[in-house]
């Protein structure tokens, strides 16, 4: 059985009685003229008669039913196979990913640019009656005319206003709204589109049940690519930069095919500017690692990317980072035995020489009346213990991104120790270093941690090894310590790093004081102090790279730099935003809003530039293996699909589904066919006789 999509023409199958009328109206009334005894003569005149009638009966129901079958054909018919009937009202959501994938090349263009065509040939099939939600999605999934059913008009409105972006996606959850959205409908006629890339990443882990009353339909679109390459990540080796020293950076590149390449080219840019190149070949779905060098040479801000040549996915060809040498470190010294004075010198031996160290040195009993957000770091040197309003304030300065450096007194409280420092630290303080020792024996230093920045600069003197270090005497200690860059030759630990808040804290476990050790008269002790400081009061001046696209991005900027008023974050394509600080002690906490792009991103307070950060696209996007439609429809738990080819018009696959494959052009055939079987009849006809 079959039903009629334009029914309304069936009105016009009254016009397959037009030729039995004509046929009616136009008998002949014959004349009876009387001849002489004719017998024979009349008995081949009524055979001759009959045969001339049965075929005009035949050439009439003919006739008729070409007529008949002609306006059948104009009417659509089709099978009973389809779940809607012509007139019904459709509520259709198009999902629509958005994600950085799609922004791959082919043949054809852009994926995502076919995607939106694709979406545009679905519209042409919805009527006034019909409502339509269009739903972009990457790891968001955005309603740009409002979470509800519009008409066909505003849904391409939406198309129209939609661009890929550069988020990975998350498809479970844009799935799961549509669904929602799909149930709570009115209309009994519930239709689902999805036009993804398929990408095996977004392949959701689980998602609500679909329905059996939606119909889901998967657009295919070209998913191929010339071979893929991605940048994932920058390692700066944790390094200290400096003006006018080399420094190295570390490109980690992935080659996303199954295919090895050789020949390809890498560029380091650093403040816009080409500063190397290099030629690298990699494995089939392997990494490798190209590594650069360059300098610079001034204070401040500095960028740079490393970008990949050309291939099928550009997006993530380029791959950002920046860093800050400050123009001046301001250093406060709470100086307790005299080794502040020690620490003072390491830094500006001379008036003269304080290039880049603003120092300051005060008795403990004067912590209280320092504002410690006017320093980057505060050394507290020799130190018995501080009230507890001092020690609170050191740890809201820690916290808020300060950094300090704890050296051990001899005469230090391990009650006080081990209240406020002991669980930060992972130690505890069990006895001071003795007052009273003959110095005929002594420990040393060992098991330097040369990854971490401060002793990756002494790296090279492994070979031959460090000086002796002799330490006379030494605190008694229980604990491993959070991270411990050094040793005693006893095992327990002497250089003690641990983060606290947004700071770090570094403590030397054993005083510096000449007394308890000759650490201070060795050409490693002033270098030690320099990068110590550098890395305590310099945490800005660590590269950044790992901020992605989408993702929420936090920005802790001291007070000094936000004195200048309202804050304005600018993108990368000069969008300026807005944005309020939260404070903190002796700086401000910055949500930045939006992150959408990847490249670098500005904090600027009254034009001035007070933070540059970079933003990346996360590399599971490079990633552009596609699952089939069968593994998706398993994910998405639902029984059937029916699938839009690329390149063809969406109505003829959505008409068959809602409501039956047509067979107008069967009926038009058998038209024709008959058509011409009258047409044979209509030649063989013999002519009637004419009347005398």
């Amino acid at each position: 059985m079959f039903n009629f999509l334009n029914s309304a023409v069936l009105v016009a199958a009254a016009a397959a009685l037009i030729p039995l009328l004509i046929h009616l109206f136009s008998k002949r009334k014959v004349r009876i003229i009387e001849f002489s005894s004719l017998k024979h003569l009349k008995e081949m005149q009524k055979r001759q008669v009959r045969r001339i009638k049965i075929r005009q009966l035949l050439l009439l129901l003919l006739r008729m039913l070409i007529i008949l079958i002609a306006v059948l054909a104009f009417a659509r018919p089709a099978t009973k196979g389809g779940y809607i009937g012509s007139h019904a009202g459709v509520s259709s959501v198009i999902l629509l990913d958005r994600s950085a994938s799609m922004q791959r090349q082919v043949k054809d263009g852009e994926t995502f640019d076919l995607a939106k065509k694709s979406a545009e040939s679905i519209l042409e099939n919805f009527g006034q009656s019909d409502e339509i939600l269009v739903i972009p999605y990457d790891r968001k999934t955005y309603f740009p005319a409002g979470e509800k059913f519009f008409s066909r008009d505003i849904a391409e409105n939406v198309l129209a206003e939609t661009n890929a972006g550069y988020d990975a996606d998350n498809f479970g959850d844009a799935y799961n709204k549509a669904v929602g959205l799909l149930e709570q409908s009115q209309n009994l006629n519930k239709e689902l589109y999805v036009i993804t890339d398929r990408q095996l990443s977004s392949l959701p882990d689980s998602v609500n049940k679909t329905t059996a009353d939606i119909s889901t339909y998967f657009v295919d679109i070209p998913v191929e690519t010339d071979g893929n390459c991605g940048v994932v990540d920058i390692d700066m080796g944790g390094q200290l930069i400096e003006v006018g020293a080399d420094f190295s950076v570390k490109a980690e590149i992935q080659n996303y095919d199954t295919f090895a390449k050789s020949q390809l080219l890498a560029s380091l840019f650093v403040d816009g500017i080409r500063v190397m190149q290099s030629e690298f070949s990699i494995d089939e779905s392997g990494r490798q690692f190209v590594q650069f060098k360059t300098a610079v040479h001034q204070t401040g801000f500095h960028s740079g990317w490393v970008e990949l040549s050309d291939d099928g996915f550009p997006a993530d060809n380029r791959y950002y980072f920046s860093f800050m040498i400050p123009d001046r470190f301001n250093i406060l010294i709470v100086d307790g035995d005299n080794s502040g004075e020690l620490v003072r010198l390491a830094l500006v031996p001379a008036e003269k020489l304080a290039m880049y160290w603003s120092v300051k040195m005060i008795d403990p009993d004067r912590l209280g009346t320092v504002n410690l957000r006017d320093y980057d770091a505060v050394v507290m040197s020799g130190i018995k213990s501080l009230g507890s309003v001092e020690t609170s304030q050191l740890l809201k300065f820690v916290d808020g991104g300060g950094g300090m450096f704890l050296i051990a007194g001899a005469d230090m409280e391990p009650q006080y120790f081990n209240q406020n420092f002991a669980s930060k630290l992972d130690i505890n303080l069990i006895a001071p270093p003795p007052s009273s020792f003959t110095g005929a024996g002594y420990y040393t230093l060992e098991r330097f941690d040369y990854t971490h920045p401060i002793l990756k600069a002494f790296s090279s003197f492994r070979q031959d090894s460090l000086p002796t270090f002799r330490f006379y005497a030494l605190p008694k200690i229980e604990g491993a310590g959070s991270r411990s860059l050094a040793y005693f030759s006893d095992g327990t630990p002497a250089i003690v790093e641990t983060a606290y808040g947004l700071g770090r804290i570094i403590m030397m476990t054993s005083p510096i004081i000449p007394r308890y050790t000759d650490l201070p008269s060795h050409s490693f002790f002033v270098p030690f102090v320099i990068r110590t400081m550098e890395y305590l009061a310099g945490s800005v001046s660590e590269y950044e790279s790992k901020n992605l696209v989408g993702e929420n991005v936090f920005r802790s900027v001291t007070g000094r730099l936000t004195k200048y008023g309202a804050v304005q974050l600018m993108t990368p394509d000069n969008r300026i935003f807005d944005i309020t600080g939260t404070e903190q002690v002796g700086r401000q906490l910055y949500a930045c809003r939006p992150v959408d792009i990847p490249g670098l991103y500005q904090l600027r307070g009254s034009d001035r530039l007070i933070d540059l950060f970079p933003v990346n696209l996360s590399p599971s996007e490079g990633n552009l293996a596609s699952v089939d439609f069968n593994r998706f429809k398993s994910a998405l738990g639902i029984e059937k699909f029916k699938m839009i080819p690329y390149n063809n018009t969406a109505a003829a696959v959505i008409s068959e589904a809602r409501f039956g494959r047509e067979l107008w052009k069967i009926f038009l055939w058998a038209a024709v066919i008959i058509m011409a079987v009258e047409m044979l009849f209509s030649r063989e006809t013999e002519p009637e006789l004419k009347e005398p």
